[in-house]
């Protein structure tokens, strides 16, 4: 294209590229569902231990108790296996 003086202008359009991916998006998900998970182990470990103070028979507590700290222990796992 010419310019006004006579110079040839060239006009270049640069593209910008967004790297975008759905990985951010993903793992706040899965970070959210995770939380809920750990939550609700440690509601029902924290529920296990109080329904064994209030058992009569020794190996319903024991099961009861084995149930908490099977609870407790999954928290854990999900924690520590990320780092």
């Amino acid at each position: 294209m010419k310019g006004a003086e006579g110079i040839l202008v060239f006009m270049t359009t640069q593209a910008r590229v967004e790297n975008r991916s759905a990985s951010p998006e993903r793992s706040s998900n899965a970070e959210t569902v995770v939380g809920f998970a750990v939550l609700g182990c440690l509601v029902a470990g924290g529920v296990g231990i109080v329904k064994a103070l209030g058992m009569e028979s020794g190996f319903d507590v024991l099961l009861c108790l084995l149930g908490s700290v099977a609870a407790f222990s999954m928290v854990f796992y999900i924690y520590f296996r990320k780092s």
